[in-house]
């Protein structure tokens, strides 16, 4: 398998800017690796944060066991600002994702090159 196809299946099924670490550009692979945990590091806090207010209102009685409340309460946007904040982390997350993978690919591509051209 050429370097590139593997760098970018590193980045698209281990962890963003994984490929970049296979092909030893460690700066843009911790970059890239960053920008993606901080997006899901951000969207997991808020589905924690917001698992826990319903269950704090299921066991305070508000609400019923009942699928269809519960849809209800987490279908229902809580703040447009946090509506943003969550839109921008989800962008973050999913664009430095598409970004390593097609930029490990481009720089395995250009690394390949260069080695068949000495």
């Amino acid at each position: 398998m050429h370097r590139a196809a593997k760098a970018a299946l590193l980045s698209a099924f281990i962890c963003p800017g994984s490929g970049h670490f296979y092909l030893r550009r460690y700066n843009r692979g911790t970059l890239i690796s960053c920008c993606a945990l901080l997006g899901l590091g951000f969207l997991l806090v808020q589905a924690v944060h917001q698992a826990r207010n319903i269950i704090s209102e299921f066991t305070k009685g508000n609400i019923k066991l009942d699928l269809s409340e519960i849809y209800a309460l987490v279908s229902q946007s809580s703040n447009v600002t946090n509506d943003m904040w969550v839109n921008v982390a989800t962008v973050m997350f999913a664009g430095a994702w598409l970004y390593g993978i097609v930029d490990a690919y481009r720089i395995g591509r250009k690394d390949e090159q260069s080695l068949s051209s000495v």
